[in-house]
């Protein structure tokens, strides 16, 4: 399932930066990174889920705020008014800063939420919602809690985010290189080397309840006091992540 690696640095230019890799159904269709919300105005901008309208990973100007949610494991039993979509939760949160609080009508989640002040981790397991905010540093964002070495792609990945120096500011076109992103995108493809059903891969393949999620893209999100700032790979299709990369 989905995967983000988030660097908190207080009082730097830009003090939350995260790269955000998707991963969804092969059949799903969505739509590249854009102001897919008219209600929300063009201050809001996401990837968007055609299907059932929301957005995985969206992002707001004014102020600047960034969100991102990534699926759980757990299966509680349906609301009596059906499921709503979880894409409406990173929308919520770019838009209004709203961080979700009590019982939900989701599937379960975890969510991250950022703006210039530092990150928020909001959980969802089908019991209660929690939300705490992240400490200083880099940390590693899957299925689970944040962090859990338990499960192999955090325990073989986490210490090697760790160990460079994480990305200062947005990542430059591909005109401009890879800027300040240069240790974190050395680690993606690295890893990309492993087989996607590699449970230590993080460009991968799952079969989930029957049905197969591949790692369609990459994001880069970069917050700031005046700005945020997302840069968008599509992966599904392109020969190798590297070229991907290289041809953003």
């Amino acid at each position: 399932m989905c995967t983000v690696v988030v660097a908190v640095q207080p009082g730097a230019p830009w003090p939350v930066v995260f790269l955000g890799l998707r991963d969804e159904s092969p059949d799903r269709p969505w739509d590249e990174p854009g102001a897919w919300w008219p209600e929300l105005g063009d201050r809001v901008t996401g990837v968007h889920d055609r299907a059932a309208g929301g957005a995985w990973l969206a992002t707001a100007r004014g102020p600047s705020r960034a969100s991102v949610v990534l699926n759980r494991h757990e299966t509680p039993d349906p609301p009596s008014g059906g499921w709503t979509t979880r894409g409406t939760l990173p929308l919520r949160a770019a838009a209004d800063g709203l961080l979700p609080d009590g019982p939900q009508t989701t599937r379960t989640f975890n969510l991250l939420t950022a703006d210039p002040g530092g990150a928020v981790h909001s959980v969802w397991d089908g019991a209660v919602t929690r939300t705490a905010r992240l400490a200083p540093g880099v940390h590693l964002l899957t299925h689970a809690a944040p962090d859990d070495r338990s499960v192999p792609r955090v325990d073989r990945w986490l210490p090697r985010f760790r160990d460079v120096t994480p990305p200062s500011g947005p990542l430059p076109t591909a005109a401009g290189g890879e800027g300040s992103w240069t240790p974190w995108l050395d680690l993606l493809r690295e890893s990309s080397a492993l087989p996607t059903d590699d449970d230590d891969a993080l460009v991968r393949a799952d079969l989930v309840d029957g049905h197969l999620f591949h790692s369609l893209s990459l994001s880069t999100v970069a917050v700031s006091v005046d700005a945020v700032a997302h840069r968008h790979v599509r992966l599904d299709g392109a020969p190798s992540v590297a070229e991907a990369i290289e041809r953003r």
